[in-house]
């Protein structure tokens, strides 16, 4: 989003909601323009309008990045993906596992592997497996969520962090080991 179409949003954040006192000075409104700048115009000015039909009090910026991320990344619900799993199950059997993977989207495969294929197969309490999947399924889909209403630079940042906190673990995991 550029400064003009920026100026544009606030223009229309300051219009519907007068009393809010929202961006008053030139330095809260390069705060939000900074927030903001990395969503696309169109996106940013449709969570706008969507918030001005239903919300009665100003937005923040972390309404309104949620918002976008709701319009670029749409969920799927738990329910269809584990549909998807006693699909697979059916279709392939306990002993075709690669096949059945490869055949499930990357989050209903994800959570698979955490519980394990051959275990929803051989499983004697499928309802227990199903009530797991559901948490798995739903924690990842709210940190998908979550790390896309991050600006871009925050989220490699964040990624990068995650990947030097691996890193460290692997390497005392390694001391440890040949301290044995």
């Amino acid at each position: 989003m550029t400064v003009q179409e920026f100026g544009t949003i606030a223009a229309a954040i300051k219009a519907a909601w007068p009393n809010a006192n929202i961006m008053p000075d030139k330095q809260s409104k390069d705060i939000w323009y900074t927030m903001l700048h990395d969503i696309e115009y169109p996106v940013c000015l449709n969570a706008i309008k969507q918030l001005m039909s239903t919300s009665k009090f100003a937005p923040s910026i972390a309404e309104i990045r949620e918002r976008c991320a709701g319009v670029c990344h749409e969920t799927r619900d738990w329910g269809a993906a584990w549909d998807e799993v006693l699909r697979a199950v059916r279709f392939y059997g306990m002993y075709q596992e690669e096949a059945a993977l490869q055949n499930m989207s990357e989050d209903t495969r994800a959570c698979v592997r955490r519980i394990g294929f051959q275990n929803i197969c051989l499983s004697e309490n499928i309802t227990a497996d199903r009530a797991n999947f559901r948490m798995i399924y739903e924690a990842m889909s709210r940190e998908k969520k979550e790390m896309l209403q991050l600006p871009e630079k925050v989220r490699s940042e964040q990624e990068r962090f995650r990947a030097l906190a691996t890193e460290t673990v692997k390497q005392l995991e390694a001391k440890q080991e040949d301290g044995r």
